[in-house]
């Protein structure tokens, strides 16, 4: 076996000892836990012997293996979640003449509590199984399991949370490094702290449930206690009381000054989850670490906060061996910085290193996320689609609200060609109270959008919808027929382009159809400006901001929760600013030509074509139709005239393939 098992944790190594390529051409795997997509596992099987199977349907099961493994010699494992398919719905030859094999999270950690358990992602389940190398804590109730998980996965330790420094500083770092906690552990935290006499007045239930409520709840504090500092500069007092009262509020000890909590404070105001405020005479603050959340003089302004994103952006920039979730936390950050660097670019000195540092920081980034794509990519359309990593898992997320209730509806806005920086732009436009979880997601390479796009309202890979790959024509059928197979009727199902402008009453009196329970919205605005755009990123940003002013947007989501819909919203794929290095000289061998991709029907063809020191790199066809050859640029160049600055898409670099996933949705106690 090629894969030295020392380096895989233990429950992996399970796993991987009972699979034997020698024994069978396929194997058919019960994954009801989806085990069989945690990446270095993926990475085990491919270097045994094995290809890897997410099954679906059985059609699809047959073109994966006489068609994708057409003279392929390895063997594969089809994984099956039993949980949403039938195993015994596979094609029936297989059923018979394969080996079947049974994989959960029960065989793997069978002292620990199957519910707790199935709330774990891959990652977290790696930390688990560390934690329990080091001792068997013996056979644990959900009580014990969640605790234990607590401590050892998330590093939450509830019963040394004792003071409100404790508490501040352990939803600081939950909430700062984008930990979602399970439901589970979630309940079991909370029950643990009201407990105690000291949180009485701490709103527990909102603040460890969502970060959207606990930054909110920072913010609201935050003009209390910068009042609270100005008095105590007057005395002469030092660091002031952590005891005040925010209007109709309850008085709570809330020590945002304490060492502990003020090193994840900076960044917070940094990142754009606080938002400074405005004070007379700001400068009475200078060398006070308050000064931070302040809004001092644009320029003074500008300086602080983009030397402070550089500075942030520069020491956290992942490498090419990080996870996925790494890049996706990281795409958020580089995005306020991009957007806020954009948006401001008149307060750049000519004596400022500023924008020879913003540019040496995205060559450097560009380098570290093209080798990431390379090498990482390619493993990531196997994720089960919760939480949802690819376009094509966001129907499969919203079909699981379908499946909680009979009165849910769900949304689909899709803001055609919005890099991740404008829906910054955007969402400093907002004025929306209900509750808005950001993420983001991967889109489809190349970056295009017959491609990603088609893929997001079918939920499919590409090569699936080989036949259309080159059209958007028929989105509107994909995404029927998704829903239709899922169960709902076709009169429950809707689908409309070219949104973005105009007035919202028609749209919104035919959504009032109390039949409709599905809905797949484009907006076309943000593409059609990118493409006539000639004044790069900067004009991108000042005219995505002027739409977003406009406030079509918001009325759009006010009118769909208005509704009953619960809202999500992303993007198939980014754009960038990049400039010529010169037209290809190719005739009419490629298939596709766009400004930052190029498409070959073969291989050879591909290879016939010179690409030198244009920026392109062979893109590898996982995921793709066998006559789909893709060139990509990677960096910030473009398959136009030598010098011509455009805005574009198509190809690899981190603003077009990590685009935002939004998910808007009323409280149900507001309604």
């Amino acid at each position: 076996m090629a894969t030295d098992e020392r380096v895989l944790p233990c429950w992996q190594q399970k796993i991987l000892q009972r699979l034997d390529s020698r024994l069978a051409k396929h194997v058919i795997a019960d994954d009801p836990d989806c085990l069989l997509a945690e990446e270095s596992l993926q990475q085990a099987l491919i270097e045994s012997g094995f290809t890897l199977h997410f099954y679906e349907d059985s059609i699809e099961l047959r073109h994966f293996l006489f068609v994708q493994l057409a003279g392929d010699s390895s063997s594969c494992v089809i994984s099956v979640n039993s949980d949403h398919h039938d195993i015994n719905a596979l094609p029936f030859d297989l059923l018979t003449g394969a080996p079947h094999l049974s994989i959960s999270l029960r065989d793997c950690f069978p002292d620990l509590s199957y519910s707790v358990l199935k709330s774990l992602q891959a990652e977290e389940l790696n930390t688990l199984d560390a934690a329990l190398d080091e001792g068997t804590p013996g056979q644990m109730n959900e009580s014990a399991s969640s605790d234990f998980v607590l401590r050892h996965v998330f590093k939450l330790a509830p019963e040394i949370i004792q003071t409100s420094s404790d508490l501040l500083r352990c939803l600081l770092r939950l909430h700062y490094r984008d930990i979602e906690l399970p439901n589970v552990l979630k309940s079991r935290l909370i029950g643990l702290l009201t407990r105690r006499k000291q949180f009485v007045h701490w709103p527990l239930h909102d603040i460890v449930s969502t970060k959207q409520c606990f930054f909110e709840f920072l913010q609201r504090h935050w003009s209390a206690y910068v009042d609270e500092v100005i008095k105590s500069l007057v005395q002469g007092t030092g660091e002031p009381m952590t005891i005040y009262q925010v209007k109709g509020e309850e008085k709570i000890n809330l020590p945002l000054g304490h060492d502990d909590v003020r090193i994840y404070i900076d960044n917070l105001f940094l990142e754009g989850y606080l938002t400074p405020i405005e004070l007379d005479n700001p400068d009475r603050l200078i060398g006070h670490w308050s000064l931070v959340g302040v809004l001092q003089d644009p320029d003074k302004e500008f300086k602080k906060r983009v030397v402070g994103l550089l500075k942030l952006c520069d020491e956290s920039l992942p490498s090419k061996d990080d996870r996925h979730q790494q890049w996706m936390k990281y795409a958020y950050r580089w995005a306020e910085l991009s957007a806020y660097y954009h948006s401001n670019k008149s307060h750049i000195k000519f004596s400022d290193t500023i924008a020879k540092d913003y540019y040496e920081l995205q060559q450097e980034i560009d380098q570290h996320f093209s080798g990431w794509m390379l090498e990482k990519y390619s493993g990531l359309h196997n994720h089960p689609p919760m939480p949802p990593v690819m376009l094509h898992h966001v129907p499969r997320a919203m079909a699981r609200e379908i499946d909680k209730s009979r009165e849910a509806k769900v949304a689909l806005v899709l803001i055609d060609g919005l890099a991740l920086d404008q829906w910054v732009t955007i969402k400093s436009q907002f004025e929306i109270d209900d509750v808005l979880d950001e993420s983001t997601v991967f889109a489809w390479v190349p970056t295009t959008t017959s491609v990603s796009r088609q893929a997001l309202f079918s939920a499919k890979a590409p090569y699936k919808f080989a036949k259309t790959i080159g059209t958007t024509s028929s989105e509107p059928k994909a995404w029927r027929q998704f829903w239709l197979d899922y169960g709902l009727d076709e009169s429950q199902v809707y689908y409309q382009k070219g949104l973005g402008t105009g007035e919202l009453e028609g749209l919104v009196e035919q959504l009032s159809d109390r039949r409709l329970r599905v809905l797949g919205l484009v907006i076309n605005t943000v593409d059609d400006i990118m493409h006539g755009m000639q004044l790069g990123a900067a004009g991108m940003h000042n005219q995505v901001k002027l739409w977003a002013e406009g406030g079509y947007l918001q009325r759009l989501i006010t009118a769909l929760l208005d509704g009953g819909f619960s809202v999500h919203i992303t993007s198939d794929h980014g754009n960038v600013e990049a400039v010529g290095s010169g037209k290809i000289s190719e005739g009419a061998v490629a298939k596709s030509r766009g400004q930052r991709a190029r498409v070959y029907k073969t291989e050879a063809l591909r290879n016939s074509v010179s690409f030198d020191s244009s920026g392109a790199v062979a893109w590898p066809g996982t995921g793709l139709p066998n006559d789909y050859w893709p060139m990509v640029m990677e960096g910030r160049k473009a398959f136009v005239t030598k010098g011509e600055t455009i805005v574009g898409h198509g190809g690899i670099s981190i603003e077009e393939v990590i685009v935002p996933y939004i998910a808007v949705s009323r409280d149900v106690n507001e309604k």
